[in-house]
């Protein structure tokens, strides 16, 4: 998903009870850098070693980077929503989309 959509949205997210966070393979600098340069107010995780990616299988192991995906999760932490974004960083679910599945969870 594209950060700065799911930054425009955040609000709207919020008032429904959900909780953002993105994760990133890259290490804390990194993560810091795309907080700053994209302005976002939702946590950026950092996982260079691929712990969470790798138990998510969103780890590319020949070639050692972490794959993107979107993922929503209910109140048990149980996967609802999952979208492989593939090896193009551009392409992400449409954030009208995700605010849908988030409503349903407001429930």
């Amino acid at each position: 998903m594209q950060l700065g959509k799911l930054q425009e949205v955040l609000p709207q997210l919020q008032a429904l009870g959900v909780h953002v966070a993105a994760v990133s393979a890259d290490d804390l600098e990194g993560a810091k850098i795309m907080i700053e340069r994209q302005h976002l107010t939702f946590p950026i995780l950092s996982d260079p070693e691929g712990v969470m990616l790798k138990s998510w299988s969103r780890w590319d192991f020949g070639n050692g980077v972490g794959l993107a995906g979107t993922f929503i999760l209910d109140r048990d932490l149980k996967p609802v929503f999952f979208e492989d974004d593939g090896e193009r960083f551009y392409k992400r679910p449409r954030i009208d989309r995700v605010v849908d599945v988030a409503r349903t969870l407001a429930r």
